[in-house]
C-alpha cells in the first residue's frame, strides 16, 4: 500500500496546490494585493513532489529487491537480470513509464517554483497537468499484486537488454515532461495577458525539450540500426512517429518563439505552437497506449483499460487550450510578422512553417488507422507516403539553412565570397551525389543545398552573424540530411551463404566466416566474422529462458566512408534438426531415434492469467534403451513456444505445435552430437555509405540545442522578467 498510498496522497496535494495558485491569481487580479496562496501553493507542491518521489523510490525498491508478488515486477524483471537492466525495468512497461514521466514533471515543477510569484496561473496549469498524470497512475498502478506470488519473474525482453535502451526512454520522457512547461507558460500568458513575459523562459525550456526529445529519438534509431538487424534506423512506424511529431512541433516552437521575441505579432503563432507541442505529446501517448495501433505497429502497447481515460485527457486539454486561445485571440498583438522577404524574421517564419507542415504530414500518416477505423476499414499508410511528402520539405529546409544565416548580414565586399562559396558548394554537392549513383533530382537537390548550408553556417558562426549553438545545430541538420539521403539512396545489399572458414569479397572487403562461439557474459552465442583477416566482428544471438532465439544483433564494420552491415538470416542456423508430425499412438523415427506419442494434456491450472502449458507424453527408444519424457509448450499472449528437452543423452526434442482435434503434435528432433559449427548460414551483407554522418549530425543537433537552452536558462532574472507593455493584470501580479 505504500506506493499506491503515496500516489493517492500526491494527487490530493497536487489538487490543493492548483487550488491555492488559482486563488492567488484571482485574489491578485481582483484586490491588487498578496494572499497566502503563493506560500501555501509552494508548500503543497513540495509535499506532492515528496509523495511522488516516495512512490518512485518504492517502485525502484521492489524491483531491485525482487518482490515478484507485484505484477509489474513479475512482468518486467527477474532474479538473474543484470543491475542496469533491473533499473531499466522501472520504465519498461506502461505503468513504470508513466511513473518516470511523472517524476520528471514533478522535478521540473520545483524549478518553476522560483518564478511562481510572477506566474501563479502557470503553476496552476502545471499542477493540473500533474494531476492528470497522477490519475493515470491510479488507474494503471505499478503496485498491483498477483493473486499467486511467484518465485521469479518473466524478465526483460532480450531486445531491451542493451545499454542504449537503458537511457533511451528516460531521455524521451525528459522531453515529454519538458514540453509541459512552455504549455503552462503559454496558458499563463493567455490567461493574464502577459504576451511578452512568457516567451523568454518558454524558449529555454523549448530548447531543452527539443534537445532531449531529439536525443531520445536519435538513440532509438541508433539502437534499431545496431540491434534489430533489418539494416535501417527509421521505419515510419506509427509509434516511432508519435515521438517524431512533437519533436517537429517543438522545432517549430523554437523558431516561432525566436520570431516572437523580434516581432510582437509572432506571439500568436508561438502560442499555437506551444499549446500544440504538448497536446501532441498527449495524443501520441494515447495513440501508442490505447491499443489502437496494435495491428499496425510492433511497438504499440496493448489496450489495458486506460485508452478511454487517455482519450478524455487529450480532448479536455485540447478543447480547454483551444477555447482559451480563441477567446483571447483578438487581444493578442497585431502587426506584420516580417518587414520584407529579405529579413531574418521571414526565414524564422518559413522555418517554423516547414517544420509545422512536416509535423502535420507525419501526424496524418500515423493517425490514418484511427481515421480509417471511423469508416469501418482500418488501414495504414506505407513508407512511400512519407518519402513522397517529406522529401520536398527536406529540400526546402536545406535551402532555408543556406540562406537564413547570411541573409542581409554581408556587405558588398563579402557578398562574392559568401554567395560564391555557397554556389560552388552546391555544385560540389551535385557532383558528390552523382558519384554515389544518385540521380533522383530531389535527393540530389537536398544534398546540394546541404553542402552550401555547411559553408553558409560555418561562415555565419565565425563572423558572429549567428550564435555558435545555432550554427552547430544547422551544421548538424545538414550532415544528418546528407547521411540520410546517401545511406538510403546508395545502399546495396547481397544475400550470401557461408561455410565456416569460407571467405568472400563483398563490397570491396574480404569477409570470412569464422564459425560460432559461446557469447561471453550473454545467454546466447556469437557468429564470428573477420574483415580483411584483421578486424573480428561478432553477430550476437540472445536466447530467452526457454533457450530459443529472442534477439539477434548484426555485426557492423564501421569506417568513415561506409558501414559493412552483416546480418545473419539464420535460415539453417540455430537448433537445426528435423521436423515430424506424430499422432496419438503412432510412432516415428528421426535420425535413428524412435518416438511414440502417448498422450496430450494441459497442465493442471494456469501458471498465470496469461500463460498455459501443453504437455506431450512421449516414449523414446534407441539401441535397446528406452526413456519416457514430457515435452512442453508454453502459450503466452496467444503465442506458443516450445521448451527443448533432452532424451537419451544425445537428442533434443522440442514441441513446436499441437492439434488437439486430430490428437497430433509437431516436434523437432536434433542430434546434439552434430556440431553446429559445421552448418551453413545465410547472411545479408549491406553497404551503408555515409550512415555515420547521420549519427554525427544528430549528436551535434543534441549538443548544440542543449547548449542554446542552457545559455537561455542563465539569462539574468531582470532580463527574463522584462517590462510588460500589454497587460495591466500582469503588472498587478508582478507587484
Amino acid at each position: 500500500m505504500i506506493g499506491f498510498g503515496a500516489v493517492f496522497l500526491a494527487l490530493i496535494a497536487t489538487g490543493i496546490t492548483a487550488f491555492y495558485y488559482c486563488n492567488h491569481y484571482l485574489a491578485t487580479v481582483t484586490r491588487q494585493g498578496r494572499t497566502a496562496g503563493q506560500h501555501n501553493g509552494r508548500i503543497w507542491y513540495i509535499i506532492s513532489t515528496g509523495f511522488i518521489g516516495t512512490a518512485a523510490a518504492y517502485l525502484l525498491f521492489i524491483i531491485l529487491s525482487d518482490q515478484f508478488q507485484f505484477a509489474y515486477v513479475y512482468s518486467y524483471s527477474s532474479m538473474e537480470l543484470a543491475l542496469p537492466y533491473k533499473v531499466s525495468a522501472f520504465w519498461a512497461g506502461q505503468e513504470g513509464s508513466f511513473m518516470l514521466w511523472l517524476l520528471f514533471h514533478a522535478g521540473f515543477g520545483l524549478l518553476l517554483l522560483r518564478h511562481s510569484n510572477k506566474s501563479p496561473a502557470c503553476m496552476a496549469v502545471y499542477s493540473v497537468l500533474q494531476g492528470l498524470l497522477l490519475i493515470i497512475l491510479l488507474a494503471k498502478s505499478p503496485f498491483m499484486m498477483l493473486s499467486e506470488p511467484q518465485m521469479d519473474g518473466n524478465g526483460l525482453n532480450p531486445l531491451l537488454q542493451d545499454p542504449w535502451m537503458v537511457i533511451h526512454p528516460p531521455i524521451v520522457f525528459l522531453g515529454y515532461a519538458g514540453l509541459a512547461v512552455p504549455f503552462a507558460y503559454a496558458m499563463d500568458g493567455l490567461i493574464t495577458g502577459g504576451n511578452e513575459y512568457w516567451v523568454k523562459p518558454a524558449l529555454a525550456w523549448a530548447l531543452f525539450s527539443w534537445s532531449s526529445l531529439g536525443a531520445g529519438i536519435f538513440i532509438g534509431g541508433f539502437w534499431a540500426y545496431k540491434v534489430l538487424g533489418w539494416g535501417g534506423y527509421w521505419a515510419w512506424d506509427p509509434v516511432e512517429n508519435s515521438s517524431l511529431v512533437p519533436w517537429l512541433a517543438a522545432g517549430a516552437l523554437v523558431h516561432l518563439l525566436l520570431l516572437a521575441r523580434i516581432r510582437p505579432a509572432g506571439v500568436k503563432s508561438a502560442y499555437v505552437a506551444s499549446l500544440a507541442s504538448f497536446i501532441l505529446v498527449l495524443y501520441g501517448t494515447f495513440l501508442t497506449r490505447s491499443g489502437m495501433l496494435s495491428d499496425f505497429s510492433t511497438h504499440s502497447f496493448a489496450d489495458e483499460g486506460i485508452g478511454g481515460l487517455l482519450a478524455g485527457f487529450v480532448l479536455v486539454s485540447a478543447l480547454t487550450a483551444t477555447v482559451v486561445l480563441v477567446l483571447k485571440w483578438q487581444e493578442l498583438p497585431q502587426g506584420e510578422l516580417y518587414p520584407t522577404i529579405k529579413s531574418r524574421e521571414f526565414i524564422l517564419a518559413c522555418t517554423g512553417l516547414v517544420l509545422a507542415v512536416l509535423a502535420i504530414l507525419v501526424f496524418i500518416g500515423m493517425s490514418t488507422p484511427i481515421f480509417t477505423a471511423l469508416v469501418g476499414n482500418p488501414q495504414n499508410v506505407n513508407t512511400s507516403f512519407y518519402n513522397a511528402t517529406t522529401l520536398p520539405l527536406a529540400a526546402a529546409m536545406a535551402l532555408l539553412l543556406t540562406i537564413g544565416p547570411v541573409l542581409k548580414k554581408t556587405n558588398q565586399k563579402t557578398n562574392w565570397f559568401v554567395y560564391g562559396g555557397g554556389i560552388a558548394a552546391a555544385v560540389a554537392g551535385l557532383v558528390f551525389a552523382t558519384s554515389y549513383g544518385i540521380w533522383n533530382p530531389l535527393i540530389a537537390l537536398v544534398i546540394a543545398f546541404c553542402f552550401s548550408s555547411l559553408v553558409s553556417n560555418i561562415t555565419a558562426a565565425v563572423k558572429s552573424y549567428i550564435t555558435w549553438p545555432a550554427g552547430i545545430t544547422h551544421v548538424g541538420v545538414a550532415l544528418a540530411l546528407i547521411g540520410i539521403m546517401v545511406s538510403s539512396a546508395a545502399s546495396h545489399s547481397q544475400l550470401v551463404s557461408f561455410e565456416p572458414g569460407q571467405s568472400q569479397r563483398l563490397f570491396g572487403q574480404k569477409v570470412t566466416y569464422l564459425g560460432k562461439a559461446a557469447a561471453i557474459g550473454e545467454d546466447g552465442f556469437y557468429q564470428k566474422f573477420s574483415i580483411e583477416d584483421d578486424a573480428v566482428l561478432n553477430a550476437i544471438t540472445k536466447l530467452n529462458k526457454e533457450g530459443n532465439p529472442a534477439a539477434r544483433e548484426p555485426a557492423i564494420y564501421r569506417t568513415i566512408a561506409a558501414d559493412l552491415y552483416i546480418a545473419p538470416v539464420l535460415k539453417r542456423e540455430g537448433n537445426g534438426g528435423k521436423e515430424a508430425i506424430i499422432r496419438k499412438g503412432e510412432q516415428t523415427v528421426q535420425d535413428g531415434l524412435q518416438l511414440k506419442l502417448l498422450q496430450i494434456s494441459m497442465l493442471g491450472g494456469k501458471v498465470s492469467n496469461e500463460e498455459i502449458r501443453i504437455q506431450a507424453a512421449l516414449e523414446a527408444a534407441k539401441d535397446g534403451k528406452m526413456e519416457a519424457v514430457n515435452a512442453e509448450m508454453l502459450f503466452k499472449n496467444g503465442r506458443g513456444m516450445g521448451i527443448p528437452v533432452q532424451i537419451l543423452d544425445h537428442y533434443e526434442v522440442t514441441l513446436n505445435g499441437v492439434n488437439p482435434n486430430e490428437g497430433a503434435i509437431s516436434i523437432r528432433v536434433r542430434n546434439t552430437t552434430t556440431t553446429v559449427q559445421n552448418e551453413q548460414i545465410d547472411v545479408e551483407v549491406s553497404d551503408k555509405p555515409l550512415v555515420n554522418l547521420l549519427w554525427l549530425g544528430t549528436a551535434l543537433i543534441t549538443f548544440s540545442t542543449l547548449w542554446a537552452g542552457w545559455k537561455r536558462l542563465h539569462i539574468p532574472e531582470s532580463t527574463v522578467a522584462g517590462p510588460i507593455k500589454h497587460s495591466s493584470k500582469r503588472a498587478a501580479i508582478r507587484k
